[in-house]
């Protein structure tokens, strides 16, 4: 319904644009050819992975999956409300977003055929994926990814109408800035997360319509982005003076426990309003 309702209004927007530009004689040509730069202002929001968990590597071989009895409380895919996951857990968020870009058409007959291009575009989302572990103590355990900032190389290809309208699909490489942090609320253990930071890497795909109106160009554009994210460990291990040796989380390795969230990628959908100057 979101989807909707918000492509709903992009694309009326763009049609009645369309329609008073038309009237005014205000369309000059309806050729895409050439370079162009521009703004996007959107919404992000993110698909339900309230089945997510947490994996344990308990002995630091690599090989996650191992059983921790201490976890039966379960999981939940998202923020903790309560130290029970029946209780409650918070929707991970979604958000608005903006982008700049820069791209070239190349159409295919001089006022209506095929039009393929390339664009790059980068901005900032302000998206957060969490997942928690409930453990028997009770205790909260959550990992969490902050998408900072988010950039694509995409190639597009449609047919534009002798209107000026563009109708095309999309699809590239995408590029995220991700911040992964832990908390908990255990204050016998200490915690250090691996690869906080990180520059990340996946794959957008999706599709939009365009109007021309003189030198500038208006659209509404859907995309879905998933980024890899599954690198990053936690390790909870020893805090000098403070954990006891039958500990659990260094039962099996004196360093300590990793863990790892069960979903490889950071994904979400946007729906985004275009405007383009054209050259």
């Amino acid at each position: 319904m979101r989807f909707f309702l918000t492509t709903t209004a992009a694309a009326g927007l763009v049609a009645a644009m369309a329609s008073s530009a038309a009237s005014a004689q205000d369309v000059a040509s309806s050729n895409w050819t050439g370079f162009y730069v521009g703004g996007q202002l959107g919404y992000n929001w993110q698909p339900t992975d309230g089945d997510e968990v947490v994996n344990f590597d308990r002995n630091r071989d690599g090989n996650f999956g191992d059983a921790f009895p201490n976890f039966s409380p379960g999981f939940c895919g998202g923020a903790p409300t309560t130290a029970r996951p029946t209780s409650g857990c918070s929707k991970d968020n979604d958000s608005t977003a903006w982008k700049l870009h820069a791209g070239y058409d190349y159409q295919f007959g001089d006022t209506s055929g095929p039009v393929v291009g390339l664009i790059a575009e980068y901005g900032k989302s302000y998206l957060y994926d969490n997942v928690t572990a409930f453990s028997t103590t009770p205790a909260v355990y959550k990992l969490q990814a902050k998408l900072k900032s988010d950039g694509a190389i995409r190639a597009r290809a449609g047919y534009s109408f002798e209107t000026g309208t563009l109708i095309y699909g999309t699809g590239g490489a995408a590029y995220g800035k991700i911040r992964n942090s832990f908390s908990m609320s255990n204050t016998v253990n200490s915690a250090t997360v691996n690869d906080p930071t990180k520059n990340a890497w996946g794959w957008t795909y999706g599709g939009g319509i365009e109007q021309k109106i003189g030198k500038f160009s208006v659209g509404a554009l859907y995309t879905f982005t998933a980024l890899k994210n599954n690198d990053s460990t936690v390790t909870v291990g020893s805090l000098a003076g403070v954990t006891p040796a039958t500990n659990p989380f260094i039962a099996q390795n004196a360093a300590g426990t990793d863990f790892q969230r069960s979903f490889s990628k950071f994904a979400f959908h946007s729906v985004r309003a275009t405007v383009s100057y054209r050259f």
